[in-house]
Parts: C-alpha cells; structure tokens; sequence
C-alpha cells in the first residue's frame, strides 16, 4: 500500500521522480548519522571543539543547589554536557 495520494504521484511525474526516490530521499534526509550534504551529522551529548590550542583545565565553583539543578536541566534540555553549557555561557560573558 502506497502512502503517495493521486495528486503526489502526478507531482512525481512532473518531476519525473519515483515513490521509491521520494523515500530514499527522506530516509536520507532524516538521518542524524550521515552528512548528506544540507544539515551535517548530528552530535549529541560533545563538546565544542577548542578555539585554540589552549590546554583544558579544571576549575572548581560553589553554587546554590538550585542554581546548580538549571545549569544541569538547561544543559539536558541542549544535549551538552554541565561542563560544556558553562564555557558556554562564560565565553559569552568574557
């Protein structure tokens, strides 16, 4: 059973496409593994490249429990890292 209506498979035809190469297409287009070119892979959970050369260091920071609980939801919410949301948000402020 085909999920193309008469009307999508006469705009196929103009454009002399196949159902097949409209789901390629798709499968395609809708993968976070592959640079197809529009949009790259899709990296979830890394961190930024470095700018430079700069060796990482750690540092360490008091802060309030709650304040704490939106850096960890915030950085969830973007798929990143506590670490990686800060130098974020400290290479704004800086």
């Amino acid at each position: 059973m085909s999920d193309f209506t008469e009307q999508d498979r006469e705009l196929l035809t103009k454009f002399g496409m196949t159902e097949e190469q409209v789901r390629d297409d798709v499968e395609l287009m809708e993968s976070e593994t592959t640079d197809h070119g529009v949009t790259g892979p899709v990296y979830y959970g890394l961190h930024m490249l470095p700018q430079s050369e700069d060796e990482m260091v750690s540092m360490t920071i008091k802060l309030p429990k709650s304040q704490l609980e939106k850096v960890t939801s915030t950085a969830k919410r973007y798929h990143i890292s506590r670490s990686e949301y800060v130098r974020r948000q400290l290479a704004g402020a800086l």
